[in-house]
């Protein structure tokens, strides 16, 4: 028990600092910092490697890497085309906000596929596989359906005054950037959060922990959210949809639920965005 105990808090401040203190500094600090963290979490697989007593927690340290890996590209990159991106300022027009987080979607999605396959690791390791595929799709659609069909409320109150701009004619222009937006990002952050842990946790720590702990770094990855005022709220939604979103990748043993639920969260966040540029 203790030792489960020990790993969780272990596992839990390297997936916080990755995506937390980079929320709170800025500049060429912030810089070094996400540069810094994959260089750290890559030279600790490799020495758990080395060591065939500490070889098992190899797997979860390199997981570590790649997720700080394409985070500090993202933000060479994406920073480089967006300056404002490198301060957590979003683009002012729709368009922008959209091709920065296809942009974004790449710069996470290709290096993680690409380095799991290279160190000879099956695509299915990190959920990107068919799995339960009726399942997936029934509970995938329908909450996807449910969200769509009440985002304009949920985005007004999510937003109070900020989210008065919903015409009709609003969200009929916005539809196809709501559409690209809500499903690149939701595969962007369910491989990142989740696909890319959740099994990797599970034989160590168990499938009720693994969940709980991708939750609270998903939840605390949002500290520097400019969607809301109501900040503690929406964390504490945010951590309420991790646990859902983790609970249907692991039921359904693929990708593709989870990545539809998401989407459909994401549909009234976006719609509330875009009603305040």
């Amino acid at each position: 028990m203790f030792y489960r105990i020990g790993l969780f808090g272990l596992f839990l401040m390297c997936g916080l600092s990755i995506f937390v203190p980079p929320i709170f500094i800025s500049g060429d600090i912030k810089t070094i910092y996400k540069i810094a963290t994959p260089t750290l979490f890559l030279l600790s697989a490799a020495l758990l490697h080395r060591n065939k007593h500490l070889e098992k927690y190899f797997q979860v340290f390199f997981a570590f890497f790649i997720a700080s890996f394409v985070f500090a590209l993202e933000h060479i990159v994406v920073g480089g085309i967006w300056l404002e991106y490198k301060e957590g300022i979003l683009p002012s027009t729709v368009d922008g906000i959209v091709y920065q987080k296809l942009l974004s979607t790449l710069l996470v999605v290709i290096p993680i596929v690409l380095l799991t396959k290279i160190f000879g690791k099956e695509m299915a390791s990190i959920y990107l596989k068919k799995g339960k595929l009726r399942l997936g799709l029934i509970i995938g659609l329908t909450t996807f359906l449910i969200f769509l069909a009440t985002s304009v409320p949920a985005a007004t109150a999510l937003f109070g005054a900020r989210g008065q701009n919903l015409t009709s004619e609003n969200l009929i222009s916005w539809t196809p950037w709501v559409a690209v937006f809500v499903f690149s990002n939701g595969v962007r952050e369910e491989l990142w959060f989740r696909g890319l842990f959740l099994k990797k946790y599970k034989s160590m720590l168990g499938v009720d922990a693994s969940n709980f702990l991708q939750a609270i770094v998903f939840s605390s990855a949002h500290l520097g959210s400019q969607f809301t005022t109501f900040l503690f709220i929406f964390l504490v939604i945010t951590f309420f949809l991790g646990l859902a979103f983790g609970a249907v990748m692991q039921k359904t043993d693929s990708l593709l639920g989870a990545v539809l639920f998401h989407a459909g969260t994401d549909v009234p966040v976006i719609l509330g965005y875009f009603s305040n540029i």
